[in-house]
């Protein structure tokens, strides 16, 4: 016997620690809290809260009526699915998963055999339904579904780690084991390891743009409103707002994910394409500008309102004479930007067009981008030139609306547009940060023809369409866009669907921001100039005093400042 201790205890001791250690041991492979998403003043957008899920293991369960009775009052099911759930020949079934914390408080309350929780953690969103749009929304399966929370899945679900689970003969688990599990996951949770994401956009402007857009949606009877906020001189994105909107929290629980469709959580302000019209025809003017095929002095005979080119008509909203190059943009007339696109000639139309970022994803990281609707000049009818000069037979996304003025704010120079100011990231217990910096793209046009197209856009506000989108002590510079929508049944332009828009920035003498405002198919009335420009002119009035942007000195104190 001693030999045969001495044996076991000194050549066989590694043999059976080993098995031991399997059967008291279970490595559990735990994923790592999902790490949060801030705006860029550190604001918390979406975090990672602990929660309980409960389960049931039906052999060990002790059914009788009070127990089920118990169990779907507390747990909102019916007794009907909690017997299927009972009578189940698994081993294991879960009953709800990540449960509220006053579910969780009920359930413990009565301990019932076969009846357990286990720890596993929720995506929690504070704001609720703000920036939903962009941010998305996370599953049971904590895996993004849409926004920032698909795009960068990789970085913001960080790395599983394993856990050692104590166990004791029949094979439970034993309270060392989850002692250590809660201590390692509420270190995970709220220690500096986990890896976040910080985006451009200002929570304060958010809140701004998703108010006035809400609130300029039910003024008009609109189905669907959009905003964008932007630096055009760094080209990040300051405000992605759009309504209506959804609480992305339903998904963390799938309690009401269900009742929500697919196209509610995807981001209307890429991949949902509508014809800019009059917005579009800073590209025609930009094109003739630069390429110096008109001058401010020339004249166009706008042709009382209505002309006709290759048997097509061309209508402007209000009639109008002779006009100047800058009075075609004030009144907005299609006509006389007709017959400036038709000097530019389709080839120089299309390179500016593609020059500004149409027709091309903007490379945001966010799902479901369309590159837009830009058919090579080989492809277009007769008629083709002078109507997409103002805006027709052409597709583009929100983001490259914004991007293409905020390029005429920038001097001409074209800048990607940028959502992700810092990843934040932990490789090998070490913190790596990348800061996202302007990145140019091209010069679409020369400073000095910037400078006189937003001189012009300028005039469009204080005197022309854009009238209603003044900021008392700002210089304002911006475009009304009314474009028909086509209607499918009959594949023509639809005489009551209408796309309302404006896009502008301040100050025009030193551009800060600017701001896109979009309207789907408004109701009360449809025009950009009366329905979106007034929400542009909230929007800013806010947002420069949050930016800190100064307000234009008065007439007196200039004066003064010469004397």
């Amino acid at each position: 016997m001693a030999l045969r201790l001495a044996y076991i205890q000194i050549f066989l001791s590694v043999k059976y620690a080993e098995i031991a250690q399997r059967q008291y041991v279970k490595k559990v492979k735990t994923e790592s809290f999902r790490g949060p998403i801030l705006d860029r003043k550190g604001a918390i957008l979406a975090t990672t809260l602990e929660s309980h899920s409960v389960y049931l293991r039906p052999k060990e369960f002790q059914k009788n009526p009070q127990s089920i009775q118990f169990l779907s009052r507390t747990l909102s099911m019916t007794a009907r699915e909690l017997n299927e759930k009972t009578g189940s020949s698994k081993d294991f079934v879960w009953l709800e998963r990540k449960l509220s914390p006053a579910k969780l408080e009920i359930l413990s309350t009565k301990k019932m055999k076969g009846v357990g929780t286990v720890s596993e953690q929720r995506r929690y969103y504070p704001n609720e339904s703000l920036a939903c749009h962009l941010l998305g929304a996370v599953g049971l399966d904590n895996h993004g579904l849409s926004g920032i929370e698909q795009s960068l899945d990789s970085y913001l679900k960080g790395r599983p780690f394993v856990l050692d689970q104590f166990r004791d003969g029949k094979g439970r688990s034993i309270a060392t084991g989850a002692a250590a599990q809660k201590s390692l996951a509420s270190e995970n949770m709220y220690g500096s390891a986990d890896n976040s994401i910080s985006l451009t956009i200002d929570r304060s402007l958010q809140f701004i743009a998703e108010r006035e857009i809400k609130l300029g949606v039910e003024e008009n009877r609109a189905v669907r409103g959009m905003i964008i906020l932007q630096n055009p001189k760094t080209g990040e994105i300051l405000a992605m707002a759009s309504y209506p909107a959804f609480d992305p929290n339903l998904f963390a629980d799938g309690s009401s994910a269900g009742s929500v469709k697919i196209e509610q959580i995807q981001n209307p302000m890429v991949n949902k394409l509508f014809e800019p019209g009059s917005t579009f025809k800073v590209v025609a003017f930009a094109a003739a500008l630069e390429e110096r095929k008109i001058a401010l002095s020339d004249v166009y005979d706008c042709e009382s309102g209505k002309w006709k080119i290759n048997g097509y008509p061309i209508n402007d909203h209000e009639p109008q004479n002779m006009l100047t190059t800058t009075e075609v943009m004030e009144k907005s007339s299609n006509i006389g930007t007709a017959k400036i696109g038709l000097k530019v000639g389709k080839e120089s139309l299309y390179k500016f067009a593609r020059a500004f970022g149409f027709g091309t994803k903007t490379g945001l990281p966010i799902p479901g981008e369309t590159e837009g609707l830009l058919r090579e000049p080989s492809r277009w009818s007769s008629v083709s030139l002078p109507v997409m000069s103002f805006g027709q037979e052409i597709g583009v996304n929100a983001v490259q609306l914004c991007n293409a003025f905020s390029a005429i704010a920038n001097r001409g120079m074209l800048l990607e547009p940028q959502i992700i100011k810092e990843v934040r990231e932990v490789r090998g217990g070490q913190i790596y940060k990348t800061t996202f910096e302007p990145r140019k793209v091209r010069q679409v046009v020369s400073a000095q023809t910037a400078e006189t197209l937003s001189s012009i856009l300028k005039s469009a506000v204080e005197r022309g369409t854009g009238i209603h989108a003044k900021v008392e002590g700002y210089s304002v510079a911006g475009k009304t866009g009314t474009a028909q929508k086509i209607d499918p049944s009959i594949r023509k332009y639809s005489t009551t669907k209408y796309t309302a828009s404006f896009c502008g920035f301040v100050p025009v003498e030193n551009p800060q921001l600017v701001c896109l405002v979009i309207l789907d198919e408004p109701k009360k009335d449809y025009w950009g100039g009366s329905t979106a420009a007034p929400i542009f002119a909230r929007v800013i009035s806010r947002a420069v005093h949050i930016l800190g942007i100064p307000p234009k000195p008065s007439e007196s104190l200039t004066l003064a400042r010469a004397k």
